[in-house]
C-alpha cells in the first residue's frame, strides 16, 4: 500500500482513531523542531501553536501598517492645510519645502513648473524633454532620476542616492516635484506611491489656485 492510499483511508475514515484511540498516543511523530519524536496529539498542538505565532505576527504586521498609515494622513493633513494657507507662489516653495523636511524627513526638495512664468527657482527653463516625461507618466518614479537634468536643480547633486520623481498635472502637465536623499534606500522601485500620488495631485491643485 503506498502513503497516499493510507492518507486516502484515513481521511474517509475518520473513526480510524476512535476505534484505535491507543495509536494517538502510541504512535510516534518527528517533532518539527529538533531531533525527538512525539505523539500524534503533541504534534497537533505544536502545529496549531505554530499557526497561532503565525496569526498573531501577522496581526501585529496589519496593527504596523495600520499604525504607519494613521501617522502618514495626519501629515498629508498638515501639508493639506499648509497649502491652503499659501497665497503666492513666492512662498509655496518654502512652505512644501519646510513642512516635506519636519514632517516627512525629505532632505531635499526640487521643484520646476511650466505653466505660467514667475519668479522663483521653481519657474526655472526646463527641457522639452522633462515636459514630455511629466506629459507621458501619470504617477511617480521611484529610485532613479527620470531626467539626468533633474539632478542639477539640487544644489548638492554630488551626495544625492535615490529619487522620487512626481508628475504634476491638472488637465495637461504642468511641473515636477523632485524628493532626493543621500540614503540609496530611501526611495526605490517597489515602495508604494499611493501617498506620493496624492501629494502631486494637491501640490498641483495648489499651483493651479495662485
Amino acid at each position: 500500500m503506498q502513503t497516499e492510499d493510507i492518507a486516502r483511508y484515513l481521511a474517509g475514515h475518520p473513526e480510524f482513531f476512535d476505534q484505535h484511540p491507543h495509536l494517538l498516543t502510541d504512535l510516534r511523530l518527528t517533532h518539527p523542531f529538533d531531533d525527538r519524536t512525539v505523539s500524534i496529539a503533541e504534534r497537533q498542538i505544536l502545529n496549531l501553536r505554530e499557526k497561532h505565532n503565525l496569526l498573531e505576527f501577522k496581526l501585529a504586521e496589519l496593527i504596523k501598517f495600520g499604525e504607519e498609515n494613521d501617522a502618514i494622513s495626519e501629515k498629508m493633513h498638515r501639508l493639506t492645510l499648509v497649502l491652503m494657507s499659501v497665497r503666492d507662489s513666492a512662498t509655496l516653495l518654502q512652505a512644501l519645502t519646510l513642512n516635506l523636511h519636519e514632517d516627512f524627513g525629505i532632505p531635499h526638495v526640487a521643484l520646476r513648473v511650466w505653466q505660467r512664468q514667475d519668479e522663483g527657482i521653481e519657474y526655472a527653463a526646463v527641457s522639452e524633454a522633462v515636459k514630455n516625461w511629466a506629459t507621458d507618466h501619470t504617477t511617480p518614479l521611484c529610485g532613479t532620476l527620470a531626467m539626468e537634468e533633474m539632478n542639477d536643480w539640487f544644489s548638492t547633486p554630488g551626495h544625492l542616492r535615490s529619487y522620487v520623481c512626481i508628475p504634476l498635472r491638472g488637465d495637461q502637465a504642468i511641473g515636477v516635484l523632485v524628493l532626493a536623499s543621500e540614503d540609496p534606500q530611501r526611495f526605490y522601485p517597489q515602495m508604494g506611491t499611493l501617498y506620493l500620488q496624492r501629494l502631486g495631485e494637491l501640490l498641483a491643485a495648489t499651483l493651479l489656485r495662485l
